[in-house]
């Protein structure tokens, strides 16, 4: 099922055309880690849509460790030059997760930019959410992002979700990434999610912009 997944992936950058692509991988002895991210965003007047996708696949000693797929659309409407009111649809499949391998996420919040200048880019969004997992019930989400610039070619980016519930989930995303060109970028990823379980993907990173 993973290389469907991949190839999945894969094509689905050129279907949305303007995205950009980030392949980690990770190979020592038999011992695999491979994480895929493919992000799309475009913006028609006061709306915003980003798209995301994000695909993780480890494997130690032969044995099969994560095998996880994630997906999110998210639509954001401005209100002013620092806020968006923003509705958001998520798809989390795990498959090696006790009891249930998907859980979705259904909701609309209110976001704000709390800093931005040529280096620093800080926002905040707080939703209220639908989800259906093991059981439906109506959870908080807080997604953080952070980037930092250090030079033209350089920068660091931190993104965290928090969601609330019977079964909390928390995802924080941290790479760092050196501009090779236009399109091209090389750096390191770590990818820790705690939901049921912890997690933790750290990988070497080949960033293209399409």
């Amino acid at each position: 099922m993973k290389y469907y997944l991949f190839i999945i992936l894969l094509l689905s950058s050129f279907i949305l055309g303007d995205t950009t692509a980030n392949v980690g991988l990770t190979l020592v002895d038999d011992d695999i880690t491979l994480n895929t991210k493919i992000t799309h965003s475009a913006e028609k007047g006061n709306w915003q849509t980003n798209y995301q996708t994000n695909y993780i696949y480890k494997r130690v000693d032969g044995k099969e460790k994560v095998n996880d797929l994630y997906f999110q659309v998210k639509q954001n409407y401005k209100l002013t030059d620092k806020s968006y009111a923003l509705g958001v649809v998520q798809l989390d499949y795990d498959k090696l997760r006790p009891n249930y391998t998907l859980r979705t996420v259904l909701g609309a919040g209110y976001g704000y930019k709390l800093l931005k200048t040529d280096n620093w880019k800080i926002s905040n969004e707080v939703s209220l959410a639908y989800l259906n997992s093991s059981s439906n019930e109506l959870i908080v989400r807080n997604s953080l992002w952070i980037s930092y610039i250090f030079s033209e070619k350089f920068n660091i980016t931190n993104k965290l979700l928090y969601e609330s519930g019977k079964d909390m989930y928390l995802k924080n995303e941290t790479s760092l990434m050196y501009k090779l060109t236009d399109k091209v970028s090389l750096g390191v990823s770590n990818t820790y999610t705690d939901s049921v379980e912890s997690k933790n993907i750290f990988t070497l990173n080949v960033g293209v912009k399409l």
